[in-house]
């Protein structure tokens, strides 16, 4: 099975796709999509030198055997209207790698996909708002596909879909999938739900840090923004943005 990126296939799935540009090698793909500004542009790299996440963190990055991509949109309704475009990302994930392979990932709030107690892929979704013209939206995805080797700091936490196995399926049709059901998600408006069905957190003892705090509680349930609800020790429910907090344990 030809593991290189085929921009073709990927069109093929996604005629809504104004077009896919792949590279070599880039410092981010999230750069590169806002640079180039295109919209319903998919920017694709088989490595990436500058990677980051949510809150500007570093991420690992192998020189081979992972999905390195962002998307460029610019929705035509206000930024109230959109929809959480991380769940929506993280739920379309989940779902093409459900239908492309017999695997069963899941889903740590708010942007983390596991395979078992591996994280095997990120999603950072970033605004850029503008006066002038019309605000865009940057999707980012990175997912560990077939890597054998990790950093030792990260090892004991990080995994990828296929490890130690030969994958079933190519990094392109896994990539036209992603975006085929994000697509189809959206339009059909049916994504929070398969979000929440596939969120490991629910029902699990979390620890987080808020305002310098750290505070223990049973992740509740989420609210229709995407936001967790946690009941503390002490009864108090506190509702988590992910724009404010990283969960730091959960058992």
């Amino acid at each position: 099975m030809s593991d290189k990126l085929e921009k073709t296939g990927i069109l093929l799935k996604n005629k809504w796709l104004s077009d896919v540009k792949i590279v070599a090698e880039s410092e981010s793909t999230q750069k590169d999509a806002k640079l180039d500004a295109q919209a319903n542009c998919l920017y694709l790299t088989e490595q990436q030198t500058a990677t980051y996440g949510r809150f500007g963190r570093h991420y690992f990055s192998a020189k081979e055997g992972g999905i390195y991509m962002s998307l460029s949109l610019f929705p035509e309704s206000a930024p109230e209207n959109w929809p959480d475009y991380t769940l929506l990302t993280g739920a379309a994930v989940v779902s093409a790698i459900e239908r492309l392979t017999d695997k069963s990932p899941q889903i740590k709030w708010v942007n983390d996909i596991y395979l078992g107690q591996y994280k095997i892929a990120g999603i950072l979704a970033e605004a850029v708002i503008n006066t002038e013209r019309a605000n865009q939206v940057v999707i980012g995805v990175g997912i560990n596909f077939n890597i054998t080797e990790f950093p030792e700091e990260i090892a004991h936490r990080a995994g990828s879909l296929f490890q130690g196995e030969t994958p079933t399926v190519s990094r392109s049709a896994l990539i036209a999938e992603i975006w085929s059901e994000f697509h189809r998600l959206y339009k059909t408006r049916t994504f929070f739900d398969f979000y929440k069905a596939h969120s490991f957190i629910l029902g699990k003892e979390v620890e987080f840090i808020q305002n310098g705090t750290t505070y223990s509680g049973r992740a509740l349930d989420l609210t229709p923004r995407g936001e967790l609800i946690v009941q503390l020790e002490n009864g108090e429910k506190k509702i988590l943005s992910s724009g404010e907090i990283s969960l730091k344990k959960w058992t």
